[in-house]
C-alpha cells in the first residue's frame, strides 16, 4: 500500500521502504546469477565467458531504460508529497507512451547490431557466435523492462516498494525453473537462459500493470486521460535523460573496462564474471538505501519538508556504515566458497578471490558516496548528480587503463581503481550537499508543478 513519508520517524520509514527494494535487487541480480551459475556448471567456463562478455552491453541497455524512468520517478514521488494527483496520472500516461515505444527501438537496434557490437568489445572469436547468440535474444525482451520500470517508478514513488518484490519473486522463480528446463532438457544452451530471462521479464511488466491500476484509484485513468502530454514529457525528459545519460556513459566506461577484461584473455574473463557477479550482491543494501533516500526526498521536498530530508540522511548512515562493515568481513572470509559457485576452478578461481578480498575494506566508502547522492537525485538535482557520477566513471576507467597498459598490473587493473573512485565520488557529492542548491530543484514551486507556474 501508499506510504506518505513526509510525517513520521525518518530513519524508520527509508528502511523500511528499502528493504523490499533490496529483496527486489536480489531477485534481479538472480537473473543474472541463475544464469551464470547454470552455464558455468553445466556448458563450462567457455559459455561463462560468452555471457560474460555481453555484461557491459546488456546493463548499457537497461541503464537506458532504469535512467529515463528515474527522471519519471523523481516527478512521481514530488507530486505525491504535494498531493496532486491529476497530474500524477498526466506523467504516468505519457511516461508508459514514450518509455514503450523507446523499448521498442532499443530492443530491435540491439537485436540487429549484436554481432557487430561485440566484434567492436574485441570478444574472443570462439565464443563470438555463443555470445552474439545470446545477446540477440536478450534484447528482445527490453521492451517488458522499460514498461516495468516505469510501472515500478510509480510504486515505489508513492511508498509501495513491497508490490515490485513480489513481482519479481514470481519472475525469478519462472526465470529459474526455464533456466533449468530450455538448457538441461532442451539443450538450447546459452540462447535458452536468454529465451527465459525474456518470458521472465514479460511477466513482471504485465503481473506489475495489472496491479497498478487495481490496486489504486489515483492511478486509473478516466476517459480520455490516457494520452501523451509535451509539457509533461518535456519535464520527465529534463530530469530522466541526465540520468539516462550518465548511466549509458557509465555503462560506456564499463565497456571499455570490458575492452580491458577481454584483452586479458579467457581465464581472467571468467574470473571477473564471477567476481562481478557477487560484487554486484554486495552493492544491494546500499543501492536499496539509495532508492529509498531518493523517494523519501522526493516526497518531503515535494511537500517542503528540507528538514526531515536531512535527518534522514543522517539515520541512514547509521544503518548503512554498520551494514556495509558487516557485508565486507563476510566477502573477505567467504570469497573463495562465493567465487567457487561459478564453476570457476585454478587461476581464474585464485583471480576472483583476490578481487574480492581487494574491494572488501573499502565498500564502506561507496556506501556513504551512494546515500548522499540519493538526496541529490530525490530533490530533482540530477545534473548534479550525473556530473559527480561521470567524473567517478572517468576517474575509474582512466585508473584502469593506466594500471594495465602503463603499469602492466594486468588483472588487479580491473579493481584498483574502484576505491579511487568511490573516494573521489564521496567528497563531490558531500560537497554539492553541504551547499544546498539541491534545495531549489524541485518539479513543485510554490504549491504547484513547476510547468503551470
Amino acid at each position: 500500500m501508499a506510504r506518505d513519508m513526509t510525517t513520521g520517524r525518518e530513519g524508520k520509514h527509508i528502511l523500511v521502504f528499502a528493504l523490499p527494494i533490496m529483496g527486489g535487487l536480489v531477485l534481479q541480480q538472480l537473473y543474472n546469477t541463475v544464469d551464470s551459475v547454470v552455464v558455468g556448471q553445466i556448458l563450462g567456463p567457455t559459455a561463462l565467458g560468452a555471457v560474460g562478455t555481453c555484461a557491459a552491453l546488456t546493463m548499457f541497455a537497461v541503464s537506458f531504460a532504469v535512467g529515463l524512468t528515474n527522471g519519471s520517478s523523481v516527478i512521481f514521488a514530488q507530486l505525491f508529497g504535494a498531493k496532486h494527483m491529476e497530474d500524477l496520472r498526466k506523467n504516468l500516461s505519457t511516461a508508459f507512451i514514450l518509455l514503450t515505444a523507446l523499448g521498442l527501438f532499443i530492443s530491435i537496434l540491439g537485436f540487429f547490431l549484436a554481432r557487430p557490437l561485440l566484434k567492436a568489445l574485441a570478444a574472443p572469436d570462439e565464443i563470438l557466435d555463443m555470445a552474439s547468440g545470446y545477446f540477440r535474444i536478450y534484447c528482445l525482451g527490453l521492451v517488458f523492462q522499460f514498461v516495468y520500470n516505469v510501472s515500478a517508478g510509480a510504486l515505489r514513488s508513492v511508498g509501495d516498494s513491497k508490490a515490485t518484490l513480489y513481482f519479481l519473486c514470481i519472475s525469478s522463480v519462472v526465470n529459474i525453473v526455464l533456466d533449468l528446463l530450455f538448457v538441461i532438457v532442451f539443450h538450447w544452451g546459452v540462447e535458452g537462459t536468454a529465451v527465459a530471462t525474456v518470458i521472465a521479464q514479460g511477466l513482471s511488466a504485465v503481473v506489475s500493470l495489472i496491479y497498478i491500476f487495481r490496486k489504486y484509484e489515483f492511478y486509473r485513468f478516466s476517459k480520455g486521460e490516457f494520452r501523451f502530454d509535451g509539457a509533461c514529457c518535456a519535464q520527465i525528459l529534463k530530469l530522466g535523460v541526465p540520468t539516462m545519460v550518465h548511466m549509458c556513459i557509465v555503462s560506456g566506461g564499463n565497456v571499455l573496462i570490458q575492452r580491458v577484461v577481454n584483452d586479458l584473455g579467457t581465464v581472467p574473463l571468467a574470473a571477473n564474471t564471477a567476481a562481478g557477479r557477487i560484487e554486484n550482491y554486495m552493492f544491494i543494501p546500499v543501492q536499496g538505501m539509495n532508492n529509498g533516500i531518493a523517494t523519501f526526498t522526493g516526497q518531503n521536498v515535494g511537500a517542503g519538508r528540507y528538514d526531515r530530508v536531512r535527518t534522514g540522511r543522517r539515520h541512514a548512515r547509521y544503518i548503512l556504515v554498520p551494514t556495509a562493515l558487516t557485508i565486507s568481513l563476510i566477502l573477505w572470509v567467504f570469497a573463495k566458497p562465493l567465487v567457487s559457485i561459478f564453476g570457476v576452478e585454478g587461476e581464474a578461481l585464485t583471480l576472483g578471490i583476490q578481487h574480492l578480498r581487494f574491494i572488501a575494506p573499502f565498500f564502506v566508502v561507496f556506501a556513504l558516496y551512494m546515500s548522499t547522492a540519493g538526496i541529490l537525485t530525490g530533490s530533482g538535482d540530477v545534473l548534479a548528480a550525473a556530473c559527480v557520477t561521470l567524473s567517478v566513471l572517468g576517474v575509474r576507467v582512466a585508473a584502469t587503463y593506466i594500471f594495465n597498459y602503463v603499469f602492466h598490473l594486468g588483472f588487479p587493473s580491473l579493481y584498483y581503481a574502484n576505491p579511487i573512485g568511490w573516494a573521489f565520488g564521496f567528497i563531490v557529492v558531500w560537497l554539492r550537499f553541504r551547499t544546498g542548491i539541491w534545495e531549489t530543484k524541485s518539479v513543485v514551486r510554490r504549491g504547484k508543478p513547476r510547468w503551470k507556474t
